[in-house]
């Protein structure tokens, strides 16, 4: 351990936990340790666990108490995770509509954090966090990064489409050794300069968004110039799904490895392991569940639907959350990085990044963006579908495109989608980033639901 990470590890940290309430230290060695656990190990902490949050949500949450007496469900009745399946699912719109229900009754204002989803289903809702379950949270991150060879105090750069607004949050910076870099909008001039300051502030790691690095990465590629920052070791990607080939062509510019992650309200940090063979989720902090639905029975990848307890948050718990994102799983053994979490292969994405059709017919990202790979006149695209029988194409377009290739895009997708949806193709001058930095290409009505049908 250098001089600075001693520090940041030994001082620092442990006096911002002080400052914020926040045990991160406390977490972050309970998890070095856990992390090794073994599979029955994992299974007795998240059943006791469970025991205990289940007995609170019950006597303490009013919208977990007449959801139980509402199906003759007694907290006694859950010894294991195998009994959650006696608990109905609770979508985001059942909390949204109980929010004055959500809350705990015995939780001291004290000891919770106000909290928001992003919103990038279109669907932003607002909840509380124990200070603890924050915590533990943000040491599974940590931890996270540690498995791509992080260690605190390391020198890195945070690449967001926010602006830093928090003084809080730039003394943290500071002392967490961080260059922290905002543009509102994707141009030339101004990732140009983002990658001037990378470069003089040479770097061991890069965290970003998928979207925007991937476009860095292009504009280095463009101007035919390599990444010459020495120090660089790892690249971590979050906030929205990271296909193959965007990770190769990100990889290939800038020469080394990817580390993906995913999280959500209410779930566990997945993280991908130093073997890259597969992502684990922190189990430490919330019990998944994967089950099948009508879309995942159309999908050749035989994706799941992820359902999540968050084992430790009882300001606003979330007992068999859905989080409408679909995840692959892995092979069912121990990976080879030694650890005995789950194994999942691939983050798929979005319930809202899937369409379906009035006949039933799925569409998802891949089906738009293979297509439009190869139609070089068009220079991004999003797909959104406001009504079960209308979907919209907006492509942003060069000066190559003409009323031919308007005219054979048109004949294309109105074929391919069927003739029970009015498909219509427009050209926009932008396609806008959501506000935490990610590009939707295909956006669903929330309303529109795909297990209904």
């Amino acid at each position: 351990m250098n001089f600075r990470s001693f520090i940041a590890s030994n001082i620092m940290l442990p006096i911002g936990d002080i400052i914020t309430g926040q045990p991160i230290k406390k977490q972050l060695t309970f998890l070095g340790k856990s992390q090794f656990w073994t599979r029955d190990e994992i299974d007795k902490y998240q059943n006791i666990m469970l025991r205990k949050l289940i007995q609170h949500a019950y006597k303490n949450v009013p919208y977990y108490t007449e959801l139980f007496d509402k199906n003759n469900i007694k907290p006694d009745d859950i010894v294991t995770k195998d009994d959650l399946q006696k608990i109905p699912i609770t979508t985001k719109e059942d909390l949204k509509r109980n929010k004055d229900k959500h809350l705990a009754l015995n939780i001291r204002k004290k000891d919770i954090l106000y909290r928001s989803s992003s919103g990038s289903t279109g669907e932003p809702f607002q909840f509380y966090k124990t200070k603890n379950s924050e915590a533990l949270l943000k040491a599974a991150a940590i931890r996270a990064w540690y498995w791509m060879g992080y260690k605190l105090g390391d020198r890195y750069v945070k690449v967001s489409m926010n602006e830093r607004s928090s003084l809080l949050k730039k003394i943290q910076d500071y002392f967490n050794n961080c260059l922290y870099l905002s543009s509102t909008q994707l141009t030339s001039e101004e990732f140009t300069e983002i990658e001037n300051k990378i470069l003089n502030y040479n770097p061991s790691f890069i965290r970003c968004y998928p979207v925007p690095l991937h476009y860095l990465s292009q504009l280095i590629k463009k101007h035919h110039r390599n990444y010459n920052g020495k120090n660089l070791i790892a690249i971590n990607t979050t906030g929205s799904t990271l296909h193959n080939d965007i990770r190769q062509e990100i990889q290939d510019v800038f020469k080394v490895n990817i580390y993906d992650a995913y999280s959500c309200e209410g779930g566990a940090v997945f993280a991908e392991c130093p073997t890259h063979s597969n992502y684990h989720p922190s189990e430490e902090y919330a019990i998944s569940e994967f089950i099948s639905d009508s879309f995942t029975l159309s999908d050749k990848d035989n994706p799941r639907r992820l359902i999540t307890t968050d084992l430790h948050n009882y300001a606003s718990p979330f007992i068999r959350y859905d989080t409408q994102d679909y995840i692959v799983l892995g092979e069912n053994m121990t990976c080879k990085c030694g650890r005995h979490f789950q194994n999942i292969s691939k983050i798929k994405g979005r319930d809202s990044d899937i369409l379906i059709t009035p006949s039933g017919k799925y569409l998802v990202v891949e089906n738009f963006v293979a297509y439009f790979e190869w139609i070089t006149e068009v220079d991004q695209i999003q797909v959104i579908q406001s009504e079960i029988n209308e979907i919209q194409i907006n492509m942003v377009v060069n000066e190559n495109f003409n009323e031919e290739t308007h005219l054979k895009l048109s004949e294309y997708w109105k074929t391919y989608i069927g003739s029970d949806v009015d498909v219509k193709l427009n050209i926009v001058d932008q396609i806008k980033l959501t506000p935490s930095g990610k590009r939707r290409t295909v956006i669903r009505n929330p309303e529109i639901r795909l297990n209904d049908r």
